[in-house]
Order: structure tokens, then C-alpha cells, then sequence
């Protein structure tokens, strides 16, 4: 229980106990419960467009949801991409581009990117309807929650300063069984909603996981906290476009 409390307060806003008393590795292992916290925030703004799909434009409906989204975990992933790509951006090396993603001020190039992001996740949410609608937005947070599970087995924290014993130096090199039981619940959950074919998307987000993983290990020596932010909304962003390839490539119902 204690994991899965620390999975919710790391990774929204909600603060259930105050005094949580935790070690480095309970944090690792809070990751197992991921799955869980994105299943909550997707409940929750798939909710929301439910309740108000009656009285808002799916237009302005699709907004407002991506806005509860990230206030429920205050904007800590987004937060996260805009200073990763400021530092692909901004530095020639690995130590210079973690230097400017330490900075908390957000450059021109984060900005512009965040803003495109948010267009894509709203281009692809308009595009669903009905129930499919309410499918999509309850998986798509859960399953960006996922993708930073396979990323923290794969790498080694990239400061060699290290970052205090918190945060994403904590959850680098989690172990093998918290992947399993975190793919586990969101393929149950994919399963349920989809049907087995499910997996396929599943295996393309663990395939993009491992791309981008190897990809931050070249150009930073690893991975940050910021990096996992990075991949959660990619990873989001990823799953709803490859929701509607398939939508597009099949006639099973998305």
C-alpha cells in the first residue's frame, strides 16, 4: 500500500498522508503501480468528458480535458519534455545539454515543441467519438505511465553528481519485476477494452521505449527525471495516433 501511496503523490497532486516515511528503493518500486495512477487520471478526465459532452463542443470538450490532465499531476511531464528538448537543442554535449535541462527556465525551442504536442494530442482526441472517445482518453494516460517503467530498467542515471537520492535517480535501474507487473496491468487493462490484439500496440510502445531509451543514452549518458517526462508524453501521444492507424487499417472497433 505504501508504494502504491508514494506512486500517487510522486506523480499527481493528490496527497493522501503527509508523513510517508520512504527509501530510494521504495520509490523504484512504486513504479510496479504506475500503470494504476495513469488508469486514475485517465478515469478521471474520461469522466469529465462524459459528463460534459452533452453541453460542450468536442472541440473545446477535447481542451479542457487535456487541461485537467495536467493539472492533476500539476504539469511535472510536460514540464519534463520542454526542458529535454531544450537540452537536445541547446547543447553539443551530454554535459551541456543537462545542464540547460537543469535550468528551470524554458527556452523558445521547449516551448514551441510543448505547443505542439498539446496540437497533436488534440487533433487526435477530436478524432474519436462516442465511446471510443471515453476508451481512448481513459488508456492514453495510463499507458504513458507505463512507458517510463521499461525506460528505468534500461538506463543508468545520467548525472554523475548524482540528484540527491530522489526524483529520477531513484527510479533508474528499477527491477525487472516491477516491468512485469506494470505491463501486466496495463495489458489487462488493454485486453479488457481492445481484446488480445491489444498486445500489438502494447509491444510498439515497449518497441518506442527502447528506441528512445538508447537514444538519451547516446546523447546524455543516460536518463533524468526530465527524461522520463519526455517519454510519458510521447508515449501518450504515440498511443493515440497509433489507436487511429488502427481505427483506419481495420474494421475492429476502437
Amino acid at each position: 500500500m505504501k508504494r502504491l501511496i508514494l506512486a500517487l503523490q510522486f506523480l499527481t497532486v493528490f496527497r493522501v498522508r503527509k508523513d510517508v516515511r520512504f527509501t530510494p528503493a521504495d520509490l523504484s518500486s512504486s513504479m510496479a503501480f504506475f500503470p494504476l495512477i495513469g488508469a486514475l487520471q485517465g478515469a478521471i478526465v474520461a469522466g469529465a468528458d462524459w459528463l460534459l459532452r452533452a453541453y460542450l463542443p468536442p472541440g473545446v470538450l477535447s481542451a479542457l480535458v487535456l487541461i485537467i490532465l495536467i493539472l492533476t499531476n500539476g504539469g511535472l511531464h510536460l514540464d519534463g519534455f520542454a526542458d529535454t528538448v531544450d537540452g537536445l537543442a541547446g547543447g553539443r554535449t551530454p554535459e551541456e545539454r543537462l545542464s540547460i535541462m537543469r535550468d528551470s527556465r524554458i527556452g523558445a525551442v521547449g516551448v514551441a515543441f510543448v505547443a505542439l504536442l498539446i496540437l497533436l494530442k488534440y487533433s487526435s482526441l477530436n478524432a474519436f467519438a462516442g465511446g471510443a472517445r471515453t476508451n481512448a482518453l481513459f488508456l492514453f494516460p495510463l499507458v504513458g505511465r507505463w512507458a517510463m517503467v521499461p525506460m528505468a530498467c534500461l538506463a543508468p542515471y545520467a548525472r554523475r553528481e548524482g540528484g540527491g537520492g530522489g526524483g529520477g535517480e531513484a527510479f533508474v535501474k528499477t527491477p525487472y519485476t516491477n516491468l512485469l507487473i506494470a505491463s501486466a496491468i496495463s495489458a489487462g487493462a488493454l485486453i479488457y477494452v481492445y481484446g488480445a490484439y491489444s498486445i500489438i500496440l502494447l509491444a510498439m510502445l515497449g518497441a518506442l521505449a527502447f528506441i528512445v531509451t538508447a537514444f538519451f543514452k547516446r546523447k546524455l549518458g543516460g536518463v533524468t527525471g526530465d527524461v522520463f517526462g519526455f517519454q510519458s508524453e510521447v508515449s501518450e501521444a504515440a498511443f493515440l495516433i497509433l489507436l487511429l492507424a488502427f481505427k483506419k487499417m481495420s474494421s475492429i472497433y476502437i
